[in-house]
């Protein structure tokens, strides 16, 4: 099994405190990470959890910085995801499973029941929520599946669902409405394809969910969790540690005792130990151009509605004369 997410370098220390979890709990799994950056940086190279560390820029995508050079940081490493799937089947075709996880998601057990139902499912994907909702109106913005944990079995029907999303999100991976980036898309794949849909209370538990009884933990015994009817509590997907999770915490999770808190202190303290005061200042250098100027969200905008920019078969990173197309004359 493949585990992998993909990251720019200001936040490598979530990277390494999710892949320094998988490797406690299943240390015969690879841990491969895609770096969003136009060169490896030196905090990703040397880290005894990275199995692999491969560059966006080498995944084989036609005109790669032509693709990227419309998106924010956030839209351009969310679109190049199936992309960076796809190649991770291909270099290592003894792989049947890849695991696709945020970097800010941890696991506490491993994925025993995931690997289970892989075993004849070609493609799963997770719900925000198992349980009916008395604020349905965020399936309508976040769509209904959390892209950020999916799992994949090498089929046919799987690298179809891979070459679907991929070019969607080439073109299509805007935060704004009605992509999401890449959520909604996901959305249509179960009627396309032959998705599972993961219903397991303990894997991808966060902010979204908490208000589901099932997904409190209710034990702890010898270093490992569990929610209601013993079924495990896998990973937690820390999203929102700026304030949406504190709050759904003191929500839906008003006893202190409950071991959440004490888990959700100690990954605060554990990615300052990853480096996370140094490494969150680190511009991403896809943010400029080739000679350091910065590229700005208006050029960005600019770019992505210039279809002749585009077929003049530029690199826009190269210089800002892309929007008067006299490079080069």
């Amino acid at each position: 099994m493949i585990i992998c997410s993909v990251t720019c370098a200001d936040n490598l220390h979530e990277a390494k405190l999710m892949a320094r979890a998988v490797k406690y709990h299943m240390p015969y799994a690879q841990v491969a990470i895609c770096l969003m950056e136009r060169e490896i940086h030196p905090a990703a190279l040397d880290v005894p959890w990275f199995d692999e560390v491969i560059l966006a820029k080498d995944l084989g995508i036609p005109r790669f910085e032509a693709s990227i050079f419309k998106y924010s940081l956030l839209e351009g490493v969310t679109s190049i995801k199936p992309a960076f799937l796809r190649c991770l089947f291909d270099r290592h075709p003894e792989e049947m499973n890849v695991v696709f996880m945020d970097t800010d998601i941890v696991c506490y057990a491993p994925f025993d029941d995931l690997l289970f139902e892989l075993e004849h499912s070609d493609i799963l994907l997770v719900p925000h929520r198992i349980l009916p909702s008395d604020y349905p109106m965020g399936y309508l913005h976040h769509g209904i599946f959390n892209t950020g944990f999916l799992a994949l079995r090498r089929s046919e029907e799987a690298f179809r669902f891979l070459k679907w999303w991929g070019d969607r999100l080439y073109s299509y991976c805007y935060y704004d409405a009605p992509f999401f980036v890449d959520q909604k898309w996901a959305d249509l794949a179960p009627a396309l394809f032959n998705v599972t849909v993961w219903k397991h209370p303990g894997y991808n538990v966060a902010a979204w969910n908490l208000h589901e009884s099932c997904r409190i933990i209710v034990g702890e015994e010898n270093g490992r969790y569990w929610l209601a009817d013993q079924k495990p509590f896998v990973c937690f997907h820390y999203s929102g540690t700026h304030g949406m999770l504190q709050y759904c915490m003191n929500e839906w999770i008003p006893d202190r005792n409950n071991p959440l808190y004490q888990l959700f202190h100690l990954y605060l303290e554990e990615l300052e130990v990853m480096g996370k005061a140094e490494l969150s200042q680190i511009p991403w250098s896809y943010d400029y151009y080739l000679d350091g100027t910065p590229v700005t969200a208006e050029e960005k905008k600019a770019y992505g509605a210039d279809i002749d920019a585009w077929n003049s078969g530029r690199d826009p990173f190269a210089s800002k004369l892309w929007a008067s197309g006299d490079e080069g004359a």
